[in-house]
């Protein structure tokens, strides 16, 4: 079976589940908890397995695990405080008064991750790899757990729905316009040593494609629900490119990571992509650019 063909059904799996796992709110949206844990588990997996550098130093892969969780968790337990779509009952609102949604949790739990893994590090294992090993332990955890976190940042907003299937689109889009764009147009290569097969044409196709996805969501959503969409037209056409541009850094830093580890694909559970890293990588980096995007401007005087 070809990668292109694998690719396509991959997608046809995977993108139902996606869509339902946060336009559901019969669960309190838990089927999105358990898909972000899930994919917390298998990319801290896959990032620890090609951060091991052996005597060099290793990440310490269970503190990794929990403290990734543990701030997803955290964040979850806020978001489902404040989402409008299914509020939840007042005997479980007074269960979770120590968990208050305004409060500045994760900071903490970054914090105390950090001196957990140094402290492991200075009982079970010699001083030489300290640095690698405590490093790459805290990244994995923020680098799946935190960026994961901020899906529900943007899915309690006013809009969180449309800005969900905005930011998403424009990712998997420009991946997947770049892909068949390079497969048929490319002529030139873009000249990165990191991913030397991509071309310009790719990347430019990638763009266009993801700037047409984004107009049609917009006129969409302003058609089913009659509402003005928090996105003009023209801010489209800045958003988005700047965003697909984001998203291919974040496609472009794990591969930076996986060349540094040897290796053509952080794993092989996603037929046509490879690990779950190579499926996710750019919008474990858009999803927060863009929800800090929102920030910048509400506090600019924009609405959101």
């Amino acid at each position: 079976m070809g990668e292109t063909l694998k690719r396509l059904i991959s997608a046809m799996i995977l993108v139902p589940l996606f869509i339902f796992s946060f336009h559901y709110s019969g669960w309190y949206y838990f089927q999105l908890f358990l898909l972000g844990v899930s994919v917390i588990y298998l990319g801290i997996v896959e990032f620890c397995s090609f951060s091991d550098k052996g005597d060099e130093g290793k990440p310490f892969v269970k503190i990794a695990l929990f403290y990734g969780i543990m701030i997803f968790f955290v964040s979850y337990l806020q978001f489902i405080q404040v989402q409008t779509h299914n509020p939840i009952p007042e005997g479980l609102k007074s269960f979770l008064k120590y968990i208050p949604p305004d409060a500045n949790l994760i900071t903490p739990l970054i914090f105390i991750l950090f001196v957990h893994s140094f402290v492991i590090q200075l009982i079970t294992r010699p001083l030489e790899g300290a640095i690698l090993s405590v490093s790459t332990t805290v990244i994995a955890s923020i680098y799946l757990g935190l960026t994961n976190a901020h899906f529900f940042k943007l899915l309690q907003q006013t809009n969180g729905i449309y800005y969900i299937w905005i930011v998403s689109g424009t990712v998997f889009i420009t991946d997947g316009g770049a892909y068949f764009g390079g497969r048929f147009f490319g002529r030139h290569p873009a000249g990165l040593k990191i991913s030397p097969k991509k071309t310009w044409e790719g990347y430019i196709t990638g763009m266009i494609t993801a700037l047409i996805y984004t107009i049609g969501v917009t006129f969409s959503f302003e058609k089913i629900t009659g509402v003005m969409p928090p996105f003009s037209y023209a801010e489209l056409f800045l958003f988005t490119p700047i965003f697909s541009v984001i998203s291919v850094i974040g496609d472009l830093s794990e591969s930076a990571m996986k060349r540094d580890a040897k290796i053509k694909d952080s794993a092989s559970v996603v037929p046509g992509h490879g690990g779950v890293l190579d499926l996710a990588d750019a919008l474990l980096i858009v999803m927060p650019c863009s929800y800090y995007y929102l920030c910048i401007k509400e506090v600019l005087g924009f609405t959101i």
